[in-house]
């Protein structure tokens, strides 16, 4: 087996990492092996990455074959001794029970006792529905943070490349090998920005104003939306926008501005008394009374309200709000789930910072787009 190192000068943590683990104490890991299955597959690689007094240190362990699977692992283990906090990238479904299956077969006994354990896969797992709709891999962060890569291959593209370097030693394979390990190594120290995206789940809203604005679709139709804007004191590494069927959200790193766009709907309303028993319904006019006041009509006239007939209508324009916070509460019907509320003349600020807040946490708690 071989030990590459390589020196990133001046390389120190972009995001308040002893908010996680002690910076000194930390060890970045990747592994890379010729198939997914343990069973039946080979351990070639593990890569560390470490913080130094001169920058981030990147040290991979390469086995020369697959006999020097317990070399690898030893010389691992003798390793993390200096060390009480693992970081890694989906590391907890696969490299750690990967290396600890390993372990176990050549007899490596607490390969990690008393090790804390951080997977940023799972810590970035909130902003999957904000920031990455389409894919969360480690290379997907990187791209949407602006950080470069030498390395243009997967692990699975590569194994063959590392079956091919076992029997010719070819230079070139080795760089290739070598190239994606440290790159995805040194890409989660340079990711860990992306954490700051998690602050903005609790952080306030300051609400500066709200106007309505037409546009025309893609079929040439008028449409309304209302544009919300606010700003926040969450820093952003970069730019970005997110959306749902209904809102657009766009965040400004730079001004640290947040705007709010969604959909008006025009028409008719109903607020559903929830006291239905206090009424009765005029089914030639489509309305409620008061019970005090029926008394005064022909009783073929007028019936019980019910849950479903006991509303008052409005008209105007209306935005979906995710819960009740402005009032009264409206929806199109009675089975209808979704809740509306008329837009106001003017919003009230503690209003209008909740209603943001609780837009931009759907974003958090979504299960799909």
């Amino acid at each position: 087996m071989r030990i590459i190192e390589k020196l990133y000068k001046g390389e120190t943590p972009l995001y308040p990492i002893e908010t996680i683990c002690d910076p000194q104490k930390a060890l970045f890991i990747d592994i890379e092996t010729t198939g997914l299955k343990k069973e039946t597959t080979s351990l070639y690689m593990i890569g560390c990455g470490h913080y130094t007094a001169e920058g981030f240190m990147t040290l991979l362990l390469f086995g020369e074959s697959c006999d020097d699977e317990p070399d690898l692992l030893l010389r691992f283990k003798n390793l993390l001794a200096g060390f009480t906090t693992l970081l890694h990238f989906n590391g907890n479904k696969f490299d750690i029970p990967y290396l600890q299956y390993k372990a176990d077969i050549y007899g490596i006994s607490d390969l990690f006792h008393s090790m804390e354990q951080v997977d940023i896969y799972r810590l970035c797992a909130p902003l999957r529905y904000l920031l990455f709709p389409d894919s969360m891999r480690q290379k997907a962060i990187e791209s949407f943070l602006n950080i470069s890569r030498d390395d243009m291959y997967n692990g699975g593209e590569l194994i063959d490349v590392y079956k091919e370097y076992t029997i010719t030693n070819d230079p070139g394979a080795l760089e290739l090998l070598v190239t994606h390990n440290r790159e995805d190594v040194l890409g989660m120290h340079r990711m860990l920005p992306i954490l700051y995206y998690l602050d903005l789940k609790d952080a306030p809203l300051c609400y500066k104003s709200s106007r309505i604005n037409i546009y025309k679709d893609l079929n040439g139709e008028e449409c309304k939306e209302m544009i919300f804007d606010y700003t926040t004191s969450v820093y952003f590494p970069k730019s970005f926008s997110a959306k749902t069927e209904t809102m657009y959200v766009r965040a400004s790193a730079d001004t640290g501005n947040i705007s709010i766009r969604l959909a008006v709907y025009t028409g008719e309303m109903r607020f559903y008394f929830e006291n239905y028993r206090d009424y009765c319904y005029i089914p030639s006019e489509d309305r409620v009374i008061p019970r005090s006041m029926a008394s005064s009509l022909p009783k073929g006239q007028y019936c019980k309200a019910t849950r479903e007939n006991c509303f008052q209508k409005v008209t105007g324009e209306f935005l979906k709000q995710p819960c009740d916070i402005f009032t009264p509460v409206l929806r199109t019907s009675y089975k209808d789930r979704k809740k509306y509320f008329r837009i106001p003349e003017e919003f009230e600020k503690e209003a209008a910072e909740q209603f943001g807040r609780k837009l931009i946490n759907i974003f958090f708690t979504m299960k799909r787009r």
